[in-house]
């Protein structure tokens, strides 16, 4: 199964979540519920999505990074052309 990282941000505005910081601070119930969306939202297509763990904010940071950079490398590679 091929990796496809997601990222569970909240809004900056939002009163209900704009105080957490990391995944491990939101309530089991709610972790449960973006689990199983991930399970299910691709159900449609007959595609099967394992989620394995969700990770802290500081890994995700690095993910985003990472694609940053990729895109970055994307763009400059399409320019030479």
């Amino acid at each position: 199964m091929e990796k496809d990282d997601k990222i569970i941000a909240v809004c900056a505005d939002d009163p209900e979540y704009r105080h957490y910081n990391d995944i491990k601070e939101l309530p089991p119930h709610r972790l449960a519920e973006i689990r199983r969306f991930f399970e299910d939202y691709k159900k449609n297509e007959n595609k099967e999505v394992a989620v394995n763990e969700f990770l802290p904010a500081a890994e995700a940071i690095e993910v985003v990074k990472h694609s940053m950079d990729l895109y970055a490398d994307y763009i400059v590679e399409s320019l030479r052309r």
